[in-house]
């Protein structure tokens, strides 16, 4: 089985260099004093198991988050709005290609009112 050791010293030093060399010195037993060590001993399992549940969790939480971001759920109730959940894409609109009708020119005179007030809606919003 394989064991995860973590050594830390604290010494005082002037900047990064001399504490690396200080550190290096006690690790070859030329510095018996002056440096603090503490030593942790672990089993790689706990690490590697809370590592990759750890980066595991944060990537489902950003899924879920786009997810919901794209997919956004209403609950409709009485007024003017259905039961039940609703699930669309965010800010997507369609556009209906134009009747081709020539008979009825009532039909596609109202159906022209009809778009029109339909997008004067969605520019006010």
């Amino acid at each position: 089985m394989r064991y995860r050791t973590v050594i830390e010293l604290v010494c005082n030093a002037s900047d990064k260099d001399e504490a690396s060399d200080i550190a290096g010195d006690y690790l070859k037993g030329d510095i018996d004093f002056g440096v603090e060590m503490k030593c942790h001993t672990a089993s790689l399992t706990g690490h590697r198991v809370l590592k990759y549940a750890a980066s595991s969790a944060i990537a489902l939480m950003m899924l879920a988050t786009f997810a919901l971001k794209i997919t956004p759920v209403a609950l409709e109730g009485e007024t003017g709005t259905k039961g039940g959940y609703r699930i669309a894409f965010q800010d997507t609109h369609t556009v209906m290609p134009e009747l081709k009708t020539k008979h009825k020119e009532d039909f596609k005179q109202e159906w022209q009112e009809r778009k029109d007030d339909a997008i004067l809606e969605y520019l006010k919003k």
